[in-house]
């Protein structure tokens, strides 16, 4: 007989409104050796992270509501995956978790249709499974985090996924953010400014309602079919903004997104409004700072069609400061027919 211990963790992000519900993390080890002796995991781990789809939120929530938001998962993955290895596998508090690369491919599409769903009606329930494999264990002690996804909305599988996850000691950590500071600083003939105050894109060619969730500018275009915006980090919604005025993770790849959907509607006429991400690969190259310009340049390749027949458009992706590379992105822009 196996006996499955179960340990819940409500969970509540810092950005949603308090009457939108906890989420709850479900631990579900596989084995009791390491809760009997009252030592961390050095092996596999199962997590469940449950809770309401959100009907309120101030981004997610925000736009045409053909979609439930992608980015909730992106989001599950920035907020747990740091706690999981500070509370699951020993990795001390002081050492901070780093995202490097990402991925999120939606698998059934019908699943993430929100049309039809409301406060009243009852938004359905999203389930994230989160298989966490431990890397670079040195002195028992992991380094990093390896995780797995698996996305069911109203219990239908719709989505998979993956991450890496790096713990950085806090003098290496300040280390590296002084000398990405330092390397800026000492290479002024690579700076990058636009010209002139950027104007923000029209919220509905990025797939959102309010102006103050577009983080990225109107777009300039090449020769070449590149679309060039900037990223914006004034009058923009505190929902994006670190607390410390740092450049974070969700206000990065809500950028990487609103580009996609942006240069997949100039350049292929998809209509932004029925546009979701179908699948997502970023790799995080270097550390940015918001204290000077951010450019994102978006590659959009031909249309095509997706496995069901419906408009879908490769985007290229690079975000760079002072030409310096702060993320690669490959996204698939498709819209429901």
């Amino acid at each position: 007989m196996t006996v499955q211990h179960i340990q819940t963790t409500p969970v509540r992000p810092p950005h949603y409104p308090h009457d939108e519900g906890a989420r709850h993390l479900i631990h579900c080890p596989s084995s009791w050796e390491h809760y009997l002796l009252d030592a961390p995991s050095l092996g596999e781990e199962h997590f469940v992270l449950v809770g309401d789809l959100p009907v309120r939120h101030p981004l997610f929530n925000d736009g045409p509501g053909y979609f439930h938001d992608a980015q909730l998962a992106t989001e599950a993955v920035t907020e747990i995956g740091a706690f999981v290895g500070h509370h699951y596998f020993g990795i001390p508090e002081d050492r901070t978790g780093l995202i490097h690369r990402f991925s999120l491919e939606l698998t059934e599409l019908s699943a993430w249709r929100a049309l039809g769903s409301g406060a009243g009606e009852g938004a359905g329930r999203i389930a994230t499974e989160i298989t966490a494999v431990p890397a670079n264990i040195m002195n028992e002690v992991p380094r990093c985090l390896e995780l797995r996804l698996e996305l069911r909305i109203d219990d239908v599988p719709c989505g998979r996924g993956s991450a890496g996850l790096i713990f950085l000691m806090p003098k290496l950590y300040r280390k590296h953010l002084e000398t990405s500071r330092r390397v800026l600083r000492e290479t002024p003939e690579l700076a990058d400014r636009p010209d002139g105050h950027p104007h923000p894109a029209r919220p509905a060619e990025v797939g959102r309602g309010r102006a103050d969730n577009v983080v990225v500018s109107e777009p300039a275009t090449d020769a070449r079919g590149r679309y060039s915006t900037w990223l914006l980090s004034e009058g923009v919604s505190p929902v994006v903004v670190g607390l410390q005025g740092e450049l974070t993770g969700l206000h990065l790849l809500e950028a990487l997104r609103q580009s996609a959907v942006l240069a997949a509607g100039r350049s292929a006429g998809l209509d932004p409004g029925r546009c979701t991400l179908a699948a997502s690969e970023v790799d995080f190259r270097a550390q940015a700072s918001l204290d000077l310009p951010l450019r994102c340049i978006a590659v959009p390749g031909p249309r095509g069609h997706d496995g069901h027949g419906r408009p879908a458009v490769p985007v290229t992706l690079t975000v760079t400061q002072h030409r310096r590379a702060v993320a690669e992105a490959r996204l698939t822009v498709v819209q429901d027919l």
